[in-house]
């Protein structure tokens, strides 16, 4: 049976017009949050949440599980979605991003959990922020439930493919602290700030350091007036890696740089490094990879693996010692006015999380 046509529910496109008409960026996703509690518990679900508000739905605590997971943000391009649809796809008229990124696979679990399965769902929040949800699970919120496998859905291209490996994440925020001065009568007076930002920017990494690190300058800013010696100075770094070893190297040779500039200029320097997520290799032979394959040939669709160069929720669910395995959501152009997806990606979606339970 078409899954379009399953009767006993809400359609999986009913499930994503209304999801996608809801605005949800990342730690304002009440509404979303609010829509999938009225669903699930419609079904019969029991509900958990946690100090960050992720969601964990279960009908029967007994037994080993599978549990499909899914985040309940979107980028702020996708607020306010200018939703277009036609026979064969959704966008948008160019002025939004669509939010398939992660509706649809919101969209599909809901409408998987319809048919009562003994499974777990789990949705998180701000994943756009880098896992900031996800970041926060404890091990206890999933007790007492025995966790085979979790699959989360959410990466771009059709379905069919899973990530086997993805780099963990650093965030360096770093301030350089001078003293102000008027810059007509006492510039001598002053230590300029941005100079020494500047310094320390110019002598840091950037770019690609090697074929699975990267490290990348995001934000500068440095507020005043052209009369003032400026007396502050801030910017932020992140650095990706699939060795923690190279991922905590590039780190502190960003922050050594800071704290060098900051001495010859005679500046203060206050440098916050955050270990945002590790990262995660998959073994040939991991059970979650072999499930997925199985349920990806039983739907009729080509089975993949690919490497990745950003994160997602199961950098963090691994890390508490869960099988997880993200797999690709059938969305394109994800987080740019270009975003859709098919409506046969949609049905393959909804088929796949069935198939996995």
């Amino acid at each position: 049976m078409p899954a379009t046509d399953y009767i006993h529910g809400m359609s999986i496109y009913e499930h994503f017009r209304n999801l996608l008409a809801i605005p949800s960026p990342s730690w304002k996703e009440d509404g979303v949050s609010a829509y999938i509690i009225m669903k699930m518990t419609e079904n019969g679900y029991f509900f958990r949440d946690d100090k960050a508000g992720n969601l964990l739905f279960w009908r029967n605590p007994t037994g080993e599980k599978v549990m499909l997971s899914a985040h309940m943000d979107t980028v702020d391009k996708a607020v306010e979605a200018h939703v277009l649809e036609d026979d064969g796809s959704f966008f948008t008229d160019g002025l939004t991003a669509l939010g398939a990124d992660d509706k649809a696979a919101i969209a599909a679990l809901l409408s998987t959990a319809e048919k009562k399965p003994d499974a777990l769902f789990l949705f998180t929040r701000a994943e756009e922020l880098g896992l900031r949800g996800a970041a926060a699970l404890e091990r206890e919120f999933f007790d007492p439930f025995a966790i085979k496998a979790a699959f989360i859905l959410d990466a771009t291209g059709p379905v069919g493919s899973a990530i086997i490996s993805a780099p963990g994440k650093n965030r360096i925020d770093i301030t350089m602290e001078g003293r102000s001065a008027h810059a007509g009568f006492q510039p001598e007076n002053g230590i300029n700030a941005i100079k020494a930002a500047a310094a320390a920017v110019t002598r840091s990494p950037s770019g690609r350091i090697d074929d699975e690190t990267t490290c990348n300058i995001g934000m500068f800013s440095a507020p005043g007036s052209t009369n003032i010696v400026p007396d502050r100075a801030s910017y932020s770094y992140e650095v990706r890696s699939l060795s923690d070893e190279k991922r905590r190297a590039v780190s502190e040779s960003i922050i050594k740089a800071a704290e060098e500039a900051a001495a010859e200029y005679g500046a203060g320097c206050k440098a916050e490094l955050i270990d945002l997520y590790a990262p995660y290799r998959i073994d040939p032979d991991d059970e979650a990879l072999l499930v997925a394959e199985r349920a990806v040939i039983s739907i009729g669709r080509e089975w993949s693996t690919r490497k990745t160069a950003g994160g997602s929720d199961s950098n963090c669910i691994r890390a508490l010692g869960i099988d997880a395995l993200t797999l690709s959501a059938g969305y394109e152009n994800a987080h740019s006015v270009n975003e859709r997806i098919l409506k046969s990606e949609i049905d393959a979606l909804e088929s796949l999380a069935s198939a996995l339970l």
